[in-house]
């Protein structure tokens, strides 16, 4: 068995999280021989600066990086893991949001510790957004703007994940809601469009809800990239609830909006800088390809869980 490495970010969830399940933690392993371990993250980029500088275990045991907290936290970890050969990464979703565990079923099978122990690796796939990994997705333009102000949302009492991100889009919808981009598609021709929003997914769900690409797999090698164009605000008001549920690629009504293509790799290059969220952490990016690295992860599934969408040519041993 692995050592488990619980990394808990102690403001996740409002803050409502962290004594307790830290607390659930250490009953959890009372009496066991298991090999376990708590770190309490400081600040912002701790969680990957302490993954990433972890020492290698001499026996060879593989570690397991629990991130307990929000996609935030998972996206800090999975970057300071990426590349270590000695490690898998899981979760224990304390956020508001907590989108990539709904690709594995959702999120009671990632707070069950007794299931996560029990667990084994899984390799999923990453995206490598010009050096930096998502893991979910990664979406651009008007949506990433949406979860850069969802962030002050969050703030309000009692306003959860799936709220602050529909007030954060009513409030972004009263200013500029496209962009001017050039895309590229596996090094094909660039398409110029105006864009009111572009995801590259891995995952299929983001914004505490919404499904841009409801066909997507963490684990079959393949990204799926949706881009919206440009349309009336009374169009995208319409649009929205559609895109929501994840009907929008079979509305024949809105195909000539939406710009999908399967594939590893993508390049945009805006007019102006563009806003960027990789797991909802913002960026600014004149430039960005995205390429997808299969396998490039092990993914810790807790016992009895298995990748939605996935390929029948796959297999999960847990």
């Amino acid at each position: 068995m692995p050592r488990f490495v619980f990394i808990v970010n102690p403001v996740a969830g409002k803050g409502q999280h962290a004594a307790a399940l830290c607390d659930r933690i250490e009953k959890h392993f009372a009496g066991r021989t298991q090999d376990y371990e708590i770190y309490r993250t400081c600040g912002p980029r701790d969680a990957f600066r302490f993954v990433q500088s972890y020492p290698t275990e001499n026996d060879g045991t593989q570690i397991c990086f629990v991130a307990c907290g929000g996609d935030g936290t998972l996206h800090e970890v999975v970057n300071g893991a990426a590349g270590r050969q000695d490690c898998a990464v899981s979760v224990i979703p304390c956020g508001s949001g907590n989108d990539y565990v709904k690709n594995f079923g959702g999120a009671d099978a990632f707070t069950d510790l007794d299931r996560i122990t029990r667990g084994a690796p899984y390799p999923v796939d990453l995206l490598d957004c010009s050096g930096e990994y998502a893991v979910n997705l990664c979406n651009i333009g008007f949506d990433a703007r949406v979860a850069h102000h969802m962030s002050k949302f969050k703030r309000i009492p009692f306003v959860s994940g799936p709220l602050a991100y529909t007030l954060s889009l009513l409030f972004c919808i009263l200013g500029p809601i496209s962009s001017g981009m050039s895309i590229s598609c596996e090094g094909q021709e660039p398409m110029d469009e105006s864009l009111i929003l572009a995801v590259a997914a891995n995952g299929f769900c983001y914004g505490g809800g919404y499904y841009p690409a409801p066909d997507a797999c963490t684990a079959d090698g393949t990204m799926e990239f949706c881009g919206i164009r440009k349309m009336s605000r009374f169009q995208m008001s319409q649009f929205i609830r559609i895109y929501q549920k994840g009907q929008h690629l079979e509305n024949q009504r809105l195909a000539p909006k939406i710009v999908y293509r399967k594939g590893s790799s993508v390049t945009l290059r805006g007019k102006h800088p563009l806003i960027v969220c990789l797991d909802g952490e913002i960026r600014k990016k004149k430039e960005l390809t995205i390429r997808l690295i299969p396998a490039a992860l092990s993914f810790w599934l807790p016992s009895g869980t298995v990748p939605a969408n996935l390929p029948a040519t796959h297999a999960v041993q847990n």
